[in-house]
């Protein structure tokens, strides 16, 4: 059976087709069976259900209520500095650590590489300062604003 995602007004839908050859053409949008009409066939003459509910020009819906453990961390900018810390800017993997306990970094100078969403993220020192602490191991997986590391 043909399936098909389908993107209008910026939802996406399924579409599945049981018998394309089929008058009128019976389609299924996201589970709910439809008949339509094709323009220039026999079986475009009679109304028919719209394909897709029209979607009202309205403001989108308001974003879910985020999850507690993540609405409770400070609102701090990706890799910002809190008392020396460098946090996680997105969850991720960590893939690499170019730094070690009481070395001297430079601002700018890759920290780590978070690896999120198949992209590799190259965290950066956001000021000078000694490495006092790092907190994550090669291979551990990071939430949002998790500490990574913590200059002095």
């Amino acid at each position: 059976m043909p399936t098909f995602d389908v993107t209008i007004q910026g939802k996406t839908y399924r579409i599945e087709i049981p018998d394309p050859g089929a008058t009128p053409l019976q389609i299924i949008v996201d589970g709910q069976p439809f008949e339509v009409g094709i323009v220039g066939t026999e079986a475009a003459a009679r109304p028919q259900k719209p394909a897709v509910p029209p979607q009202p020009a309205s403001e989108p819906p308001p974003l879910p209520h985020l999850p507690a453990v993540v609405a409770s961390r400070p609102a701090t900018p990706a890799g910002a500095v809190d008392d020396g810390a460098i946090i996680a800017p997105l969850p991720g993997t960590i893939l690499s650590i170019a730094v070690n306990v009481g070395q001297r970094v430079e601002a700018g100078q890759v920290l780590c590489v978070l690896e999120a969403m198949k992209m590799k993220n190259p965290i950066r020192a956001t000021h000078a300062g000694t490495v006092a602490e790092v907190a994550i191991e090669t291979g551990q997986t990071v939430a949002y604003g998790d500490l990574l590391v913590r200059l002095a």
